[in-house]
């Protein structure tokens, strides 16, 4: 295909093999004749020359046919050395590596068109004992190192890939080299993979700094920090909806929801109140236990500010009971303080303190299973440390901390022995990270880059991590969020449009192996168009009205094109594994494979 008017086959028959067995077969017959015939050896010499200089011609064709063909052939798994990577990473620390591969356009699509609208296995024998069609990436006969601008990536990046496909050597390559940068780097992974957080470990190590890692998961109480999820906010208000993120109900005005979330900040501004941190075990204890010792405590607090001492002698308290104790401060702040000196929060709990226990129970039905299972033996602790608790020696951090120290902090989430739970866990967090980020928005000077890498992010999305996805580059930071298929978000969001506008935060897209046709058919949609030419061959035959034995026929040809994918959406679920195609932020349309890392540290990792 020279040009638009230059058609050929590309995958037929070498027929230049044949054309040079014919002309070498002349050199021979010439040199045999001359043998036989005892003729003059000029005129056989010339005529061999001459087969000789037509066999050259031929050559390079062939030569281009065969190696086109062979290429089909090849890309199988190839590992790469960790060390290699970093010396890429110091020589570019701008850009970012992708792997191998090469700018896809039309030239490429109609060669696989080619081969689409055929029997493929006359092109490529089936290798059963291969996952996935390798010849795709066989289309072009150069590659070359993929490489993208750091800055675009800020632009946030979205993953597609089934299981098994290669989206966690994917995290692998793309977790390696933020931490080679010096970047802090949070991984979010639901299943817990060994093998994501080892690489994770592996890396720091790589760059000299093995302490920066820093490992979360429930089910290895033992060998995991303490995370404090309510720890960073700006405004009270925040600890309340992060946790309303994960009350289950429905997405529209849920009275259910609303209240939880309403009690839960009259709680919340109640600890203000007494100068204590919110955590999620106090929020429990007073939503369960009732809210009677936080009322008391916070109204004697606020009537030592207001009043001085001289109020505890005018209070009447009937027994010792705390809920009697409250009762009466709430009189005491009605009938004396609160027409001189009004407070909303107070009020707010007050009135909270005062509603109907027997309804109040009901209305917080959804929320407190929750707050149960975020809490209870082993993962309270974990998720509500306790500075004064001596015995306990494992570090607590928080994502403002590990932002700060650029860490690298490994999150699992034993989503498969409790999904519930996990995914409650990751909501949180997720919300947690968008209030660190409008913190770093609105105050933050000089911030460094923060890449996030979410895998399995139907299971933790949610309002904050779209309002990330929305308004993170400002703060620096990188999403990488990896899924299966586009309909978990919609799953997951309970709306079609509200998953369209996760897909439409982001900027930049790299598809692995998808088999799911919806998911295919979004991916090539959102790829440019093109123009595939094909052969029409037309035939037919004519007689005459009046004289049946005048007849006519033709036959022709004619070169039509018409508009096709760039990327045919069926090849998206013949990729083999580590094998992509990538819409890159500025329209860049790459084809290109991963490779698997390894390094001399692997053996120190597994022992």
């Amino acid at each position: 295909m020279k040009n638009d008017y230059d058609y050929q086959l590309p995958w037929r028959p070498n027929f230049e093999v044949q054309a040079i067995a014919g002309w070498l077969c002349g050199i021979a017959l010439a040199y045999l004749a001359r043998r036989w015939s005892g003729l003059p050896w000029t005129p056989f010499l010339w005529l061999m020359i001459l087969c000789g200089i037509m066999a050259a011609w031929r050559l390079p064709a062939a030569v281009g046919v065969w190696y086109r063909k062979r290429r089909l052939h090849r890309f199988t798994f190839e590992y790469l050395d960790v060390e290699r990577l970093e010396r890429t990473v110091r020589r570019q620390p701008d850009k970012l590596w992708l792997g191998w591969g090469f700018d896809w356009g039309q030239r490429h699509a109609q060669l696989a068109y080619e081969i689409l609208k055929r029997d493929s296995s006359a092109i490529v024998p089936v290798d059963h004992e291969r996952m996935g069609a390798t010849w795709v990436h066989g289309l072009e006969t150069r590659e070359e190192g993929v490489f993208q601008p750091i800055a675009h990536t800020a632009g946030h990046t979205l993953i597609v890939g089934t299981t098994g496909a290669g989206k966690t050597r994917l995290f692998d390559t793309l977790v390696t080299q933020a931490v080679l940068r010096e970047e802090a780097v949070i991984i979010i992974d639901p299943k817990g993979d060994k093998d994501l957080k080892c690489c994770a470990e592996r890396a720091c190590r790589l760059s000299g700094h093995p302490e920066r890692f820093v490992y979360f998961h429930p089910a290895f109480q033992e060998d995991s920090v303490r995370l404090d999820p309510l720890r960073n906010f700006n405004r009270s208000s925040e600890v309340a909806s992060r946790i309303a993120t994960v009350i289950p109900g429905d997405n529209g005005a849920d009275p259910f929801k609303a209240f939880g979330q309403k009690s839960l900040d009259n709680i919340v501004q109640g600890l203000f109140a007494i100068e204590q941190r919110p955590t999620l075990v106090k929020l429990r204890r007073y939503l369960e236990g009732g809210p009677g010792t936080l009322v008391a405590r916070a109204l004697e607090r606020y009537f030592d500010f207001a009043l001085g001492e001289t109020w505890r002698g005018r209070v009447a308290i009937k027994g010792r009971d705390t809920d009697n104790r409250a009762a009466a401060l709430v009189r005491f702040y009605r009938d004396v303080v609160q027409a001189d000196y009004p407070n909303m929060d107070l009020e707010g709990l007050i009135s909270m303190f005062e509603h109907d226990r027997t309804h109040f129970g009901k209305m917080v039905a959804s929320l407190l299973p929750i707050m149960n299972m975020l809490t209870s033996g082993t993962l309270g602790p974990l998720l509500s440390p306790d500075p004064s608790d001596v015995d306990d020696r494992r570090p607590i951090t928080d994502s403002a901390r590990i932002i700060n120290n650029a860490q690298v902090a490994y999150i699992g989430l034993d989503s498969l022995s409790d999904g519930m739970v996990g995914s409650a866990i990751g909501s949180i967090l997720l919300a947690d990270l968008a209030s660190v980020a409008g913190d770093r928005y609105n105050y933050g000077v000089n911030n460094r880059p923060v890449n996030i890498f979410v895998d399995e992010a139907a299971e933790v999305i949610n309002d904050p991590c779209i309002q990330l996805l929305n308004k993170g580059r400002g703060a620096k930071f990188r999403l990488f969020i990896a899924t299966q298929t586009f309909a978990d978000f919609s799953a997951r969001t309970g709306s079609e449009p509200k998953a369209r506008q996760i897909l439409g935060n982001v900027n930049n897209l790299i598809a692995l192996r998808v088999m799911d046709a919806e998911t295919q058919e979004y991916i090539t949609d959102n790829l440019p168009k093109t123009r595939l030419k094909y052969i029409m061959r037309t035939q037919g035959v004519s007689t005459h009205s009046s004289n049946p034995a005048v007849f006519s026929g033709n036959i022709g040809e004619r070169l039509m094109e018409e508009e096709g994918d760039l990327f045919a959406p069926q090849l998206l679920g013949q990729l083999p594994d580590l094998h992509y195609i990538a819409k890159l932020s500025g329209g860049r349309i790459v084809k290109g494979r991963l490779p698997v890392l390894r390094s001399r540290l692997d053996g120190h990792m597994t022992s």
